[in-house]
Parts: C-alpha cells; sequence; structure tokens
C-alpha cells in the first residue's frame, strides 16, 4: 500500500579521535515548511537501529502516525511485516509514551498518598514479562539530599536550564552512586540507573559528550558552587564557624598525561610514586563540610598551599569585616614556622603540631607525667594532657602501644639484616687474605675490599631504617675483619613513643578543649579517604588540566551530598558509612512490567518495588519519601 510520511530516519556517525571508533545513531526527522524554504526538524532519537534500511520507511510511518494520535495502524497491513519491524515500533512507542506519561504526571502534581483509580482487566498471565531493571534506592537518598541542598536552585541562579539541571544531577549522582569515568557514568545514567525519572527534561538518551561539557560547565561557577553549597549547610544545620581544618592529598594519574601541565611526579601518599600527580587541597569545617577545594600540581610544596587557599576563600582580602575568625587547624606536613608566622601575622587564630619534633624539648616531662591531667577519647582510650604556655603535651596510651610496634617491627628487621652483614664481614675478610696471596691471573676486575663492602651493605640498611644511629651502635675491627652492633636502650625515639604537642593561638579554654578542637582534623582526613574510596576520585585518567580539574571538583559536589547524608544519620545515631547505605540500598530497584490483555493490546507499567525493612529503616531516619508515580500505559 502506498502512503506519505513527512517524517523519516535519519543516520548519523560520529568518530572517537582518540579511539577512531564510530558510534551510530539515528533520529526521527521531519520535513517541514518554512519562509526560508524547506527544513528538517529533529523529533526524537532512536538509539542505534538494527533494522534492515528497507525497513525504516515503515517504522517512520508507524511513529508518525503514533505521534499524530492514531493508536492502530490501520494503514498497514500487519500481517505482511516483519517480526523485527512490529517490536521496533512496539519499543518505540513505548519510549514515547513513558516521556509523555512522565510529563502528564508532573503537571498533575498529584499527591503520592492518593489512592490511583482502578483498571480491571483480563490478561495473558503467559504474556507477563519484566524489563528494564533500574536502581532505585541509592536514587531516591540522593534525590533527597540533592533537594534539601537546594541544588536546582543553585544551578538555575548560574544559568543552568532544565535539561543542563538533570545532567549535572547525573554527573554529581554519578560519582556518588556508581564511581568511575565519564564514560562508565554515561553507561550507568543509560543502562542502569532511573536518574532519568527524577527530572522534566528527558536524559535517557543523551550524548556521552554531554556528560564532559556538563562538567567542564561546572568547574566554571566553582566560587558560586562552594559557597551557596557550605551556606546552605549551615542553614540546614544551624551551625555557626568555629574551626576550619585544612589539609592536602594527591591522586594518581593513569598513563603518562604528558600534556598535562598539572601531573608531575612527587610523594605520593598512596605509594604511588611512579605515576604522575595531582595535588587537592581542601578546607573542611569541623563536622566535615566542605568549605573551599583548590587544585594544584602534584609537586606543589605542602606548606605553600595555605596563603593562596585562604586567599581563595575571601579570608584575607575582607579580614576587617569578617564577622568571625576561624581557628585553623592543620598537621605538621603544612604547619611550618613560616605558616605558623603567617597565620599570627594576619591574626588566625590556629591549633597545629609543628613540622619541627617539640616532643624532645619536654622529654623530662613525658618521661615522669607529672602534672598530666587524664581524659578518654571516642574510643575510650586514655590521653594524658598538660598545658604549658600557649603548648598543650599529649601522651595518647593507644598512639604509643601502636608506635612502639612499629618501632619493634624496624628494628627486628634491621637487626636481622645486620645478623646477616656480620657472617658476611668473615667470610669477605677470609677471601680478601686468600685473594691477596692467590692473584687470579684470568681476572682483571678490581676486587672490593671487606671495609668497602660493608659500608655498601649497611647503607642500604640505614636507608631501609630512618634514624638508624639513634637505634643502633656499631664496631669494625677491621684487622680481624670482625662487625659487631648492638641496639641502643637509651633512645628517646623508643621512650616518646605517643607523645605529640599541639601549639596554639589565640584559642580560649581548658587543655582538653584544644585537644579535642585540634582532634576534629579527622574531618578532613576522612573527606579525604570518602573521595578517594567511596567517590572514585583515583586513579585520574584525562589528559587535559582543566578536564583534570573539573574531574575532582564532581568528587566535591557529590561529597557535600555523601557528608550532609552521613551527617543526618549520625545525628539519629547511626553512624553508617556511605558504602553500606548502598550496598544496602542496591536491592531496592525500579522495573517495567508488560503483558497482553484479552483483545491482545500490549500494555506496560513502571513499577517501584516495595521497599523491605532494611530500606524503610534508612529512609524513615533520612525522611525519604518516594516521589515517582507508577504508570500505566499501552504500547
Amino acid at each position: 500500500m502506498m502512503y506519505t510520511v513527512k517524517m523519516y530516519i535519519r543516520e548519523s556517525k560520529t568518530r572517537n579521535k582518540k579511539t577512531g571508533k564510530i558510534y551510530i545513531k539515528h533520529t526521527l526527522v521531519e520535513s517541514i515548511r518554512t519562509e526560508r524554504g524547506p527544513r528538517q526538524r529533529h523529533v526524537m532519537t532512536l538509539g542505534q537501529l538494527t533494522l534492515d534500511r528497507s525497513l525504516w520507511k515503515s517504522l517512520a510511518f508507524a511513529l508518525e502516525s503514533y505521534l499524530n494520535g492514531e493508536q492502530e495502524l490501520k494503514h498497514l497491513d500487519l500481517s505482511d511485516l516483519p517480526k523485527e519491524l512490529i517490536e521496533e515500533i512496539t519499543f518505540q512507542r513505548a519510549a514515547i509514551n513513558s516521556k509523555q506519561e512522565k510529563c502528564d504526571e508532573l503537571k498533575k502534581s498529584e499527591s503520592i498518598n492518593n489512592e490511583p483509580e482502578k483498571l480491571l482487566q483480563e490478561i495473558d498471565v503467559n504474556s507477563l514479562k519484566v524489563t528494564e531493571n533500574r536502581s532505585l534506592g541509592a536514587e531516591l537518598v540522593a534525590n533527597n539530599a540533592w533537594e534539601l541542598l537546594d541544588f536546582e536552585s543553585i544551578l538555575r541562579d548560574c544559568g543552568f536550564n532544565d535539561k543542563e539541571i538533570a545532567l549535572a544531577a547525573s554527573v554529581i549522582w554519578g560519582r556518588l552512586i556508581n564511581p568511575g569515568s565519564d564514560i562508565a557514568t554515561w553507561r550507568w545514567l543509560r543502562e542502569k540507573s532511573s536518574i532519568s525519572d527524577f527530572f522534566k527534561a528527558d536524559i535517557s538518551r543523551v550524548h556521552k559528550d554531554k556528560i564532559y561539557k556538563i562538567s567542564d560547565k561546572l568547574l566554571k561557577h566553582k566560587s558560586t558552587l562552594e559557597s551557596k553549597l557550605y551556606q546552605r549547610q549551615k542553614d540546614l544545620f544551624s551551625k555557626k564557624d568555629t574551626i576550619f581544618l585544612f589539609d592536602l592529598t594527591n591522586f594518581y594519574f593513569e598513563g603518562k598525561a604528558e600534556n598535562n601541565e598539572l601531573a608531575y611526579r612527587g610523594k605520593s601518599k598512596e605509594k604511588r610514586s611512579q605515576n604522575c600527580l595531582v595535588s587537592l587541597a581542601l578546607i573542611v569545617d569541623e563536622n566535615g563540610f566542605p568549605v573551599r577545594s583548590e587544585v594544584f600540581e602534584g609537586n606543589v610544596s605542602e606548606p605553600q598551599t595555605l596563603e593562596k587557599i585562604l586567599d581563595e576563600c575571601g579570608l584575607l582580602d575582607a579580614k576587617d569585616e569578617l564577622q568571625f575568625r576561624p581557628v585553623l587547624a592543620m598537621d605538621r606536613g603544612i604547619a611550618t614556622k613560616e605558616n605558623i608566622e603567617f597565620m599570627r601575622k594576619n591574626g588566625f587564630p590556629f591549633t597545629v603540631i609543628e613540622r619541627a619534633d617539640k616532643t624532645k624539648e619536654f622529654r623530662n616531662e613525658f618521661k615522669s607525667l607529672d602534672g598530666f591531667a587524664q581524659i578518654k577519647d571516642s574510643n575510650n582510650q586514655v590521653i594524658h594532657l598538660k598545658q604549658i604556655d600557649n603548648k598543650i603535651l599529649c601522651m595518647s596510651e593507644s598512639r604509643a602501644k601502636k608506635e612502639q610496634a612499629m618501632l619493634d617491627k624496624k628494628i627486628e628487621k634491621a637487626s636481622k639484616q645486620l645478623d646477616s652483614i656480620v657472617k658476611s664481614v668473615a667470610r669477605w675478610h677470609s677471601a680478601d687474605k686468600k685473594n691477596q696471596t692467590e692473584i687470579s691471573q684470568k681476572s682483571k676486575k678490581k676486587r672490593l675490599t671487606t671495609s668497602e663492602k660493608l659500608h655498601e651493605s649497611l647503607g642500604k640498611v640505614m636507608k631501609s631504617c630512618s634514624n638508624f644511629n639513634k637505634h643502633f651502635e656499631y664496631d669494625f675491627d677491621q684487622e680481624n675483619g670482625v662487625f659487631s652492633y648492638k641496639v641502643n636502650e637509651n633512645n628517646d625515639t623508643a621512650k616518646l613513643c605517643g607523645a605529640y604537642v599541639i601549639e596554639f593561638d589565640q584559642v580560649k579554654g581548658s587543655a582538653e578543649d584544644i585537644w579535642r578542637l585540634y582532634m576534629t582534623l579527622n574531618n578532613v582526613e576522612n573527606a579525604f579517604r570518602s573521595m578517594k574510596s567511596d567517590l572514585g576520585t583515583r586513579p585520574v585518567f584525562h589528559h587535559g588540566a582543566e578536564r583534570t580539574k573539573a574531574h575532582l571538583f564532581l568528587s566535591i559536589l557529590a561529597y557535600h551530598m555523601l557528608r550532609n547524608i552521613e551527617y543526618r544519620l549520625a545525628e539519629q545515631g547511626d553512624s553508617m558509612r556511605w558504602s553500606s547505605i548502598k550496598d544496602i540500598l542496591s536491592t531496592h530497584q525500579r522495573t517495567r512490567l508488560s503483558w497482553n490483555d484479552a483483545q491482545g493490546t500490549t500494555w506496560f507499567k513502571y513499577l517501584s518495588a516495595n521497599p523491605e525493612v532494611k530500606h524503610r529503616e534508612i529512609y524513615y531516619k533520612l525522611s525519604v519519601k518516594n516521589k515517582l508515580n507508577d504508570y500505566i500505559h499501552k504500547a
């Protein structure tokens, strides 16, 4: 039968410049008349069709008729249609219905508690099918945090439209729920997640390049997003600024990253010094909420980052107008003498452990513990504290046991190596005597003396055992070829295990108050741990500096949501980490049911599974509700 088709299917190809791989997609296009002549209008994306090209015209006609309101294919003889064409028509019509029903539900804005109208029908039980299983539990919790942090309004103020907001959510939620590369996020969005059901704009079939572009756009608004999100966290929990915790970590690259101006080799905190690194400086408050972040080269010196990030936070130029003066806390990696003087000069209260080891200055106090007060930490471990001027002397019993065990292990390892040298020296000395009387005429190679061999082997042991000369005493009788050693029992290092000195300035309170204030520094370490493990920030695969910054910034945005979730749970007395929450909620899913009624019409229903007890416990504590309306429609 002849029929007129105004719509047709267009095939487009894109090539990956790096891999050379070609990607194919198909689009339903309508030809329309305008004042400037015929033009083509994009109607809908069809994905990648596997249909034979000869069937494209029939598919375009069927979809055009359906979009124009014709539910039945009156102009096509169904008995003559190939099975694969009927299946493709059914699938594409279901996609149209899904989007239309979703828009209708949003317009109605029906309450979640409204009872749906009863729909009774006779169905063919054998035709029941379950398709398109999608994760739902973690998305519900993410959406709850997203709304509490008012992400949509913040992004809209930055000029994001509906589709860009949905795309921004996809990359941020993706980093939170399914951490990985940008291409992994794209696949998660299309194949595994129900996230597209939470937004007005349809992002279920978005092209992968959109994922990269939206990350770049988020980075352009970094300063605004960080400041507004932190202010929102403070408003939610009625927190006042009291202490800022500052630290620096690094992430390693996979590959050479030759053209990345941020990629340098340095001291890796993950023992990956063979890889190029990029550094991230982060300020969080005492509750672990991110305040400001900054990306630096992989080989940046930690002390150099303090002034720049404080300037980025606006704490230097506007210091006279600030209504509060936050206490700065940082570990010994950044607390150099110069940085301490810098904080004093700029009037910042601080509490730090200086990079230079101050414990030896107070060795007598630590040995006797006279005048020390005893307190207990969060793990019920005993801490001894004593204040002397602007310093707090601290002795942790649990830390002492740990450091002593590490020291014993180091000494034991070095002792075994020294025992081996003792035996070798005797053997080398005997060989030297023999060589003096029987010089080989065949070999002209220079032979090392016993003394030279000893210094070479001893140098290797010293390199592997820090502070070797403090732990060991040794002697070498060169004439008789005897090497001996003993462990130094008067070593201060062993006697000062568990001891450290906190220095402070302009901080009021008792020794215990200042100690507890400093120990909140664990929150910034927890932030780095979450970004590296829970949010999958490492390794970094990007070859460009700006794309690397965007990758790290996505983790900061995702960490805002993660910390919001964990903090609210902690207020309920639940210390569960996000990784455990996500694992529990992974079994709460959304699916699509299909069946045929008595007349042979195919129906679909998008259905959220009823949450189990373990799911409901988390939802209850976080006040999470399922706002997705399940709906039913014909194919």
